[in-house]
């Protein structure tokens, strides 16, 4: 007889011969294992012995014997009893064994342990019960279990919930149902799947449907899951109402925007004073200035009075070139791009500070001989210096030193703590150093905000430097603060250099030769003031000059005579804008020039749209020389 197994091992297969009354003819290793072992070994010993002592074990052989058919079987799940007494879960298979002429010759039993499979199965019974009801508990996720094809076979209440479909409604479904007809269109669902199923993931973020037609913005991501060897599974979909999360992200930039107006009328109120100052000083420039030429004039002294007229078109200039400045700042100016010459920018700006930061600043200037231009905007480029030496004056309390220098750089050059675009070869750098109280690094980092200033209220709008900024940065420059407390404060502005040839000085309009004689012109300004100042200058030049108020006046006066060469208009006209007037116009003379005047730095008032070509912006305040200039260029490209 073969010995017999451990005990601790599982019965895998006791196989036992029994006659046809049920008796243990003979059995296999495996199958000494089974009964009680005070009994004895298992051959000549009734089955129902073995398998389950004292019970009703005889229904298996009238079960197989009952099937019928050319082999008999009943199997079923049986607790037993090991020889050592322990009690296991067995599968017992019983076929009956029948000769040829259908006598019953005997039955064969196979038993085997399943009581480690039944404990395998409660675990994972039990594992995916707690996995289901994980899943289901969340309630704000749509998790769904898709086939490789994309159809729903499963999901938890969460993708009911937010859904509205029922499992039995969806199941079986591609899970494009959830999309609107503008993805199916795009095959979004499809594109999903055979990224997912490449990658591994696939997410996107687009409005779904619910199951009463309605749309909400959703959150889609789809994970692919794949076998041990590697072959795709499926994939779990999950979805995320973001409906709520909208709705907060909507509340959020609605207070943002109620924080931002706030602000804006806080700024505004500390803006008042400042700019108040300098327009006030701009406005005392130009009513003194006009008042003493109206002196020298009555004094029949007209060399001195053509002086100080021109001194109240500078200051008039300047109060213009504020406001301009200070849209700048808003990013509403568009750059005005010209090739400057350093030298007379500086020259310029030494003449301006010598009167301006009084007898207790000693200002030393280190200019470089030679320097290429720089693309910028001269006008700016002086009041940025201009600004920073006041500031640094205001700094130093009127008494100590300040020194202007210029160097030429480049953009990966050791020791610079600012990032300069490698695109741009050279640099001009302009320092700007003074001895004063210098800056704590608190200050210091926040000295190009909007609004900050250490001035007492009253004195200052904080927007300096944060012009001085704005004015760099929309050339491609950059500008950086070097400061320790009671070592003073340098600031440090970097500027690109260009090739080609410097702009020239501003050219008065009176040095200009009156070549515009002959021309019609179409003036349009609601303005009564500027409307006949303007005309006035154009016909001393030998223009013949139409007026109107408005745009409908215009169109009449166009209508009625001899079309015009060049039509000069206000953009801000009532009913009418200057635009739509010079569309009207155009229509009827298909090559009439245009210049559009408006008070928007920028050039282009909020709304309105840009024109075609033979159109030009001029921007008030202006001199009559910027307005020749540009009415040349029009009627006379040649020249």
């Amino acid at each position: 007889m073969p010995p017999a197994q451990p005990d601790a091992l599982p019965i895998k297969h006791a196989v036992l011969a029994l006659d046809p009354h049920g008796n243990v003819v003979s059995c296999n290793a495996e199958g000494l294992l089974l009964g009680d072992s005070r009994h004895g070994p298992p051959p000549d010993r009734h089955y129902s012995e073995l398998l389950a002592p004292g019970g009703d074990t005889d229904d298996l052989l009238d079960r197989a014997l009952q099937t019928g058919g050319p082999c008999p079987r009943a199997e079923g799940r049986l607790w037993l009893t090991r020889h050592d007494g322990r009690r296991f879960m067995a599968h017992v298979c019983v076929d009956a064994l029948k000769r040829p002429g259908g006598e019953l010759q005997g039955f064969a039993m196979v038993v085997r342990d399943v009581e480690q499979w039944r404990q395998t199965e409660e675990l994972l019974r039990e594992s995916e019960r707690r996995f289901r009801l994980f899943v289901n508990g969340v309630s704000d996720h749509a998790i769904c279990m898709l086939d490789p094809a994309g159809t729903v076979l499963d999901w938890n209440l969460g993708a009911q919930r937010i859904t509205g479909f029922s499992i039995r409604e969806i199941v079986g479904r591609h899970f494009a149902a959830f999309f609107p007809e503008k993805q199916l269109a795009s095959e979004l669902p499809a594109r999903l799947l055979q990224r997912a199923g490449k990658t591994g993931r696939a997410e996107t973020e687009c409005p779904l449907v619910r199951s009463n037609g309605e749309t909400f913005p959703a959150e889609v991501v789809l994970e692919a899951i794949h076998e041990s060897d590697g072959s795709l599974l499926g994939f779990a979909k999950i979805m995320r109402d973001l409906t709520r999360q909208r709705l907060i992200e909507q509340r959020l930039h609605e207070v943002r925007e109620q924080v931002a107006h706030s602000q804006k009328i806080e700024a505004l109120g500390q803006l008042t004073g400042g700019i108040a100052h300098d327009f006030n000083n701009a406005l005392q420039g130009i009513t003194s200035s006009l008042e003493v030429a109206a002196l020298n004039l009555e004094r029949d002294m007209p060399g001195q009075a053509r002086h100080y007229v021109e001194m109240a078109l500078d200051a008039a200039l300047r109060a213009g070139h504020l406001t301009q400045r200070l849209l700048s700042l808003a990013r509403r100016q568009a750059p005005a791009n010209h090739r400057v010459a350093i030298q007379h920018v500086l020259h310029s700006v030494r003449e301006l500070l010598e009167r301006t930061l009084g007898d207790g600043i000693a200002l030393d200037m280190a200019l470089i001989k030679e320097a290429p231009p720089v693309l910028c905007d001269g006008g700016q480029l002086e009041s940025a210096l201009v600004n920073l030496a006041v500031n640094a004056r205001d700094a130093m309390g009127g008494q100590g030193r300040l020194a202007i220098a210029t160097r030429l750089c480049a953009p990966d050059e050791p020791g610079l703590t600012v990032h300069l675009d490698p695109a741009g070869e050279t640099y001009l750098e302009i320092s700007v150093t003074d001895d004063g109280p210098g800056m704590d690094e608190d200050t210091r980092r926040r000295a190009l905000e909007p609004f900050f200033t250490t001035k007492p209220e009253g004195h200052g709008t904080g927007l300096g430097l944060s012009m001085v900024h704005g004015f760099v940065t929309q050339y491609g420059g950059a500008i950086d603060i070097q400061s320790v407390p009671g070592r003073g404060t340098r600031v440090l502005l970097y500027l690109p250099c260009c090739g080609g040839q410097a702009a020239s000085p501003r050219v008065r309009e009176t040095e200009l030769e009156p070549d515009l004689g002959g021309y019609r012109v179409l003036m349009v300004e609601d303005n009564e003031i500027i409307r006949h100042s303007v005309t006035s200058r154009l016909r001393q030049l030998g223009c013949q000059v139409l007026e109107a108020a408005s745009g409908s006046e215009a169109l009449a006066l166009l209508s009625g005579g001899q079309p015009c060469d060049l039509l000069l208009s206000d953009i801000d006209l009532p009913a009418m804008d200057g635009y739509e007037l010079s569309r009207r116009a155009r229509a009827r003379f298909p090559r009439l020039r245009v210049i559009l005047m408006t008070g928007y730095a920028n050039g282009t008032p909020p709304g309105a749209e840009p024109d075609e070509q033979d159109t030009e912006i001029l921007i008030k305040p202006f001199d009559m020389g910027a307005l020749i200039t540009k009415a040349r260029m029009l009627l006379q490209p040649s020249s």
